[in-house]
């Protein structure tokens, strides 16, 4: 069950990033004689993806050791999303972000490691 809540929280996670990058600068607000809310349909995704993501992380929080939870997720989020942003996005990485992410990959399996 907690395996579970960890993935859904990553797919939420990364899902509702995503969505909020591709809607782009969508978000208007507009204060002067009324109120004036505009988002993109992409954009409102992201943001109640992104909303329940962190729901779940209340969750998480509470479930798990703090010390092994949030590095954790905090790195498979960040190398899914570098990933998301060359693939689709077609940001660049550098050698020095390559490296950054090896080791990020060494810290999780460390921790997976350490946990057991």
């Amino acid at each position: 069950m907690k395996i579970m809540l960890t993935l859904t929280y990553i797919i939420l996670t990364t899902t509702g990033l995503f969505l909020i990058k591709l809607g782009g600068n969508s978000l208007s607000l507009t204060f002067q004689n009324g109120i004036n809310f505009k988002i993109s349909f992409i954009t409102l995704l992201g943001f109640l993806s992104y909303i329940c993501s962190f729901l779940l992380w209340q969750k998480l929080l509470v479930s798990f050791d703090l010390s092994y939870i949030v590095p954790i997720t905090t790195g498979i989020v960040q190398l899914i999303i570098l990933l998301l942003g060359i693939l689709f996005f077609k940001e660049q990485i550098n050698i020095i972000g390559i490296f950054g992410s090896l080791l990020i990959i060494s810290g999780i399996v460390l921790l997976m490691i350490g946990k057991k």
